[in-house]
This record gives C-alpha cells, structure tokens and sequence, in this order.
C-alpha cells in the first residue's frame, strides 16, 4: 500500500523514547519530514542521532510550558515550511501511586502532562494545520482510559479526559480537513513500564530485573495475544491515520492492546 507521506512534516512529541520514538521513526521512513520533542535535550540528541538518515530535527521542549510548546511548533515550522501531522504522544504517570496515596498536587500535575500539552501544542499548531491540505492531529491515550486499573488513578482519568478532547477537536477542526484521532495502547514497553518496574522492584524487595521478568509474566498473561507491546505495534496505526488512506476517518478511538481491552467499543 502507498501511503504517499512524502514531503508532509510531522512533530512529535514526547518523542525521544518509546512509542513516540517508533513513531517518528516510522514517519520517517515514509518520507516525512519529522521533528521530535522531549524536555530530555540528551534523550534527544540521541534519538535525533540514530534516525540521522532520515535528518530528524530535535526540539527540546517542555510541553507544560506554552512558550515552549509555541516556540517549539514556530522552530520546525521555520526549518521545514510548514506542518501537516501532530501527534501528541507526551505523557505518564508522574507519580505512581493509589488513590490513596495521591496529593492534589500529584492529580494536578497529570492533568499538566497528560491533558494541558496536548492543549498547549494544538493551539501552537492550530493555524499551521488548518493551512495544509493533509492535516492531522493524532492523540496518544492509553487503554486505562476505558479501562482503569487499581492503580494511577491520575493517570486513566487524564487518558480519559484525552479521548473525550480528541472526539471535541475532530469537530472543531473538522470544516477545514484537519483529521483528528486517537489511540489507546496497551501495555506496551517505554520509560513508564520501566519505572514501574523499579517501583514493584522496591515493594517487593527484589531486584529489578527479577521484578522486570515477573510484571512482563504477569502482564504477558492478562493479553490474548500474549506478550507486552512495542512501540512499533502503536507506530503503524498512526502513519495509516497520518495518510491519505484515512480520509474519511476522523473523530475515531482506535485500541491497540493485544486483545486486553474486554470490549469492542
């Protein structure tokens, strides 16, 4: 299948690990002229490092501050002409906790992360998107947006509150072709998994690879298909939704999790 991306410039955020990683990536090599985002300027120079064949723009930023997240959209703007496909990836748990262990501060600062970025890099990008004959907005959530857990409660409410934002801007943007969508991966290897996995490590009072091999057992056996995922697995639905081959869906919530979710809705 020819998803003809070639020349579209995409931003990335939160992309210099993970599913933002393999997304970018993957963009790349469609022929899309990408830029990622991270507050890591390391993580990033390493990133933009190992996709230099494809000439990778790093940007780093924090996505909670809205100077950043503007100054960042008008510097790959500047460096490639436009923009046609954001994905806002950026995101996590924070503080990893129970409901009872959250401070308000804590649920603050999800809603920050998880929900405030994402607002602050629309708005950045809004009139850039709106330009291009080809734009997209792809929003990253989680399956504990439909279906929490015991634990991060924080968390699956902002992963709730994304999906509901991304149906909003599908409406908001749809008079001038901006498609907009989102996904909700499963458990899926990243930055996040590790650190809980040194969190179960420290409860359980074991060593982190032995906690590391007991959460992907643990895990692997929730899933149908019977294994954690990568980011690769979340990479391939976003390129599709950033292509001409999705023109008539927008407004759209597409699972991604191995079988876990227990509903087709």
């Amino acid at each position: 299948m020819k998803l003809e991306l070639n020349g579209r410039v995409a931003l990335v955020t939160g992309g210099s690990k993970g599913i933002g990683r393999a997304i970018a990536k993957a963009l790349a090599e469609e022929g899309v002229q990408v830029a990622v985002t991270a507050r890591g300027a390391e993580a990033l120079r390493k990133t933009a490092l190992e996709l230099s064949a494809f000439k990778v723009l790093a940007v780093p930023a924090d996505a909670t501050d809205p100077q950043a997240t503007s100054a960042a959209v008008d510097r790959v703007v500047d460096v490639f002409g436009g923009l046609d496909i954001l994905v806002n990836n950026v995101g996590g748990a924070g503080k990893f906790g129970g409901f009872g262990d959250l401070t308000a501060t804590d649920w603050r600062n999800a809603f920050d992360l998880n929900v405030v970025s994402l607002v602050h890099f629309v708005r950045a990008a809004e009139q850039y998107l709106r330009r291009s004959k080809q734009g997209r907005i792809i929003n990253i959530s989680s399956i504990s947006g439909l279906q929490p857990g015991a634990f991060n409660p924080h968390y699956a409410v902002t992963k709730a509150a994304t999906i509901n934002l991304s149906k909003f801007l599908a409406d908001y943007f749809v008079k001038d072709g901006v498609l907009v969508n989102v996904l909700c991966p499963g458990p899926v290897h990243s930055d996040s998994w590790d650190g809980n996995v040194r969190r179960l490590a420290l409860e359980r009072g074991v060593a982190v690879e032995v906690a590391r091999q007991e959460v992907e057992r643990e895990e692997s056996s929730k899933i149908p298909l019977g294994r954690v995922g990568e980011g690769e697995d979340i990479a391939g639905l976003a390129v599709f939704l950033a292509s001409e081959r999705a023109n008539w869906i927008t407004g759209s919530c597409f699972h991604v999790n191995g079988g876990k979710l227990r509903t087709i809705w």
